[in-house]
């Protein structure tokens, strides 16, 4: 059953919140990145994320209130969009992650790709969910990758 998540543009207005969820303890230790950021370090950050064409970043919503993000990058070597995501910490132990995460796909129409800490079988969980497959380990990162199926056009009769 697909639960209803709604998906906004993140913006400027939104560093606090995406701030808060990306410095809980939990998320730091299941990113790749896990020092914690300041303020004004994040907010540098939002403001080039949201000029780079190349970047995808939604606040995934839920009955009226905000439950996550989701990010994907685009990475020209591989012909596929990075994804990385954040649930609020609130919300986590109820499902919504899968679901939240499943509805951004659905907005993206190439190949797309995750990168996941053998230790977070959450995330591991989530990109089986979405139809990825394991097809690489490096140290403690597995690569999970799905292709996406063009849509055929048919032929002019």
């Amino acid at each position: 059953m697909a639960l209803d998540i709604g998906l906004r543009a993140v913006s400027i207005e939104d560093a606090e919140q995406l701030l808060l969820w990306r410095n809980d303890e939990t998320t730091r230790l299941a990113s790749h990145q896990t020092q914690v950021l300041s303020l004004s370090e994040h907010q540098s950050w939002l403001a080039k994320s949201l000029c780079n064409p190349q970047r995808k970043l939604y606040i995934a919503q839920y009955l009226g209130q905000d439950i996550g993000t989701v990010r994907a990058d685009y990475l020209i070597e591989r012909q596929a969009w990075l994804l990385s995501w954040t649930l609020a910490p609130e919300k986590r132990g109820q499902g919504l992650a899968k679901h939240m995460v499943h509805a951004f796909v659905d907005v993206i129409d190439d190949d797309i790709c995750a990168e996941i800490k053998d230790s977070n079988l959450a995330s591991i969980k989530i990109a089986l969910f979405i139809g990825c497959t394991l097809i690489d380990t490096k140290k403690t990162i597995q690569f999970y990758f799905k292709k996406r199926i063009a849509s055929k056009i048919p032929a002019k009769r």
